[in-house]
C-alpha cells in the first residue's frame, strides 16, 4: 500500500536474513538431490531422542550445571527466547514495571541489534547502555546502572560476555557478585528487583560460573552460548543455555517461548552437537595452546603493538579463550592519518595471511571451528549494528587446535618486515 510509511520493509527484511542465516539446511540438500537425479524425496532417519539425551548431558557435565538446558536452533534464537522468557516473568512478577536490558554498547552486533529490536516492540522494555572493557571498568558499570535502575523501581535484565568482545577481558568476578548481590532500595525503601545476569560466555564455554558452590550460583544468572563456535566446531548454528539452581522459573518461562517460536535445535543440529560437544573442552585447550604461543611470537617481533588477551594468570583460573584483538602501531600527523593507516594496515595484514595461507586463514567472524584461522575487524563484521563512536577498529583472530602454526608465524613475520 503506497500510502504507508515503508520503514518497515527494511526491519522485517532484516529480521528475516537473520533467521535464514541461522538455518542448517538439511532438507534442502535432500531437495537439491532429489531435483538432480529426478527420484522421490527420501528423508534419512535420525536418532533425534538418543542425541538429545547425549547433547543435553554434555552441557550438563561441561558447565556443571543441573536444571535441564535449552537448544536453540542459533545463538541469537537462544538469546530471542530468554528475553522474551523473562519480560514475561517480569509481567507477570512485576506488573506495569519498567523492564531495563542492560547491554554493552560495542558487543556483539547480533545481540545489540536484536536488544534494540525486542525494546522497540514494547512500550514498558527499554535498553540500557553498559560500558564494560577499554578505559570502562565492568564491575563499577553494572554498580552504577543498578543503582540508577533501582532509583527507577524497574526490573534489571543484564546482558554481557566474560571474556568481552573484541577486547578479551575478564572482570574481576568477586566484584563482580557484590555488585550484582548488594541490596538496594527504591525510592520508598522497599528492596529493590534483584537483576538476572545474562551471561554470554561464547568465547570460554568451557568455565564454571553456575554450578554448585561457583562464582555466580548465588545471583539469578543464566549463561547461553552459540553453537556455531566451539560447541559444534563451526558445523551448525544451534545455541543453548543453561541456568543456575536459582532461575528454574525463569527457565520454564524461556523454554516456552523457544517452543512458541518453534526455534528449538533441529534432529541435523542435535546429531552435529552430539559428536562435536564430547571433544569440546580438549579443543578449547588445544586451540588456546596455539593461540598463546602465536600472541607470544606477535609480541615478540612487533612490541609496539597492543594485543588485547587473558594473562597467565587468568589462564590459570580456566579462561583460555582462543581469540585475540591486535591494535597494530600507526603513525601520522593528526588522529584522522594515524586512523586511517591503521585501517588500511589492518586489512594489509589480513589480506596477506588470508592470500598466503588460503587453505587455512579465512576473513571471517567465528571462531572455535576445527581447523584454520580466522582474521576479522570487528567494527565492520560482528559490530555491524553497533553505534560508529562504539565499534573496534582493530584486527581480531582466532586459531584453531589444527592449523599451521609455523606458516602463520613466517607470513606473519612477512607482514611485519613490510612495514
Amino acid at each position: 500500500n503506497s500510502s504507508l510509511d515503508k520503514t518497515f520493509i527494511s526491519d522485517i527484511q532484516h529480521v528475516r536474513r537473520r533467521e535464514t542465516i541461522a538455518m542448517t539446511p538439511s532438507n534442502s540438500l535432500v531437495a537439491l538431490k532429489s531435483l538432480v537425479d529426478q527420484k522421490p524425496i527420501v528423508l534419512e532417519k535420525n536418532n533425534l531422542s538418543t542425541d538429545k539425551t547425549s547433547v543435553l548431558n554434555s552441557i550438563k557435565e561441561i558447565t556443571g550445571t543441573e536444571l535441564t538446558p535449552l537448544v536453540a536452533s542459533s545463538g541469537l534464537s537462544i538469546q530471542y527466547a530468554i528475553m522474551m522468557g523473562l519480560i514475561h516473568d517480569a509481567q507477570v512478577n512485576h506488573p506495569g514495571k519498567a523492564i531495563k536490558f542492560i547491554v554493552p554498547p560495542n558487543c556483539y552486533g547480533g545481540t545489540n541489534d536484536q536488544a534494540r529490536r525486542v525494546a522497540a516492540c514494547l512500550n514498558n522494555v527499554e535498553v540500557v547502555d553498559l560500558p564494560v572493557d577499554g578505559d570502562n571498568n565492568m564491575v563499577q558499570s553494572v554498580d552504577i546502572v543498578l543503582n540508577q535502575i533501582a532509583a527507577q523501581d524497574a526490573v534489571p535484565y543484564i546482558i554481557a560476555e566474560i571474556p568481552t568482545n573484541p577486547r578479551v577481558e575478564v572482570p574481576d568476578l568477586v566484584a563482580l557478585k557484590e555488585a550484582l548481590s548488594k541490596e538496594r532500595k527504591t525510592p520508598d525503601g522497599t528492596i529493590a528487583i534483584d537483576p538476572v545476569f545474562i551471561l554470554d560466555q561464547t568465547f570460554c564455554p568451557n568455565v564454571h560460573f553456575l554450578g554448585d558452590g561457583k562464582m555466580l550460583s548465588t545471583v539469578r544468572t543464566i549463561s547461553y552460548a552459540s553453537g556455531s563456535k566451539f560447541p559444534s566446531g563451526g558445523k551448525c548454528t544451534a545455541g543453548y543455555c543453561v541456568g543456575n539452581n536459582k532461575t528454574s522459573a525463569l527457565i520454564d518461562k524461556i523454554d516456552l517461548h523457544l517452543t512458541l517460536c518453534d526455534n528449538e535445535a533441529t534432529a541435523l543440529q542435535y546429531e552435529i552437537l552430539a559428536a562435536q560437544l564430547p571433544s569440546m573442552n580438549q579443543r578449547i585447550k588445544d586451540a588456546y595452546k596455539n593461540t598463546r604461543e602465536f600472541v607470544t611470537f606477535v609480541q615478540e617481533i612487533l612490541p609496539n603493538a597492543k594485543i588485547n588477551f587473558v594473562s597467565e594468570e587468568l589462564a590459570e583460573q580456566g579462561f583460555t579463550p582462543s581469540v585475540f584483538s591486535l591494535d597494530l602501531p600507526t603513525q601520522g600527523n593528526n588522529d584522522e592519518e594515524r586512523e586511517r593507516y591503521k585501517r588500511e594496515l589492518n586489512l594489509k595484514l589480513i589480506n596477506l595471511m588470508i592470500t598466503e595461507i588460503p587453505q587455512e586463514s579465512k576473513f571471517c567472524v567465528s571462531y572455535g571451528q576445527l581447523k584454520g584461522c580466522y582474521w576479522t575487524i570487528p567494527a565492520t563484521s560482528t559490530q555491524g549494528t553497533t553505534k560508529e563512536g562504539d565499534k573496534d577498529y582493530i584486527v581480531r583472530a582466532s586459531l584453531s587446535p589444527d592449523l599451521d602454526l609455523d606458516l602463520h608465524k613466517k607470513v606473519f613475520k612477512d607482514f611485519v618486515d613490510s612495514i
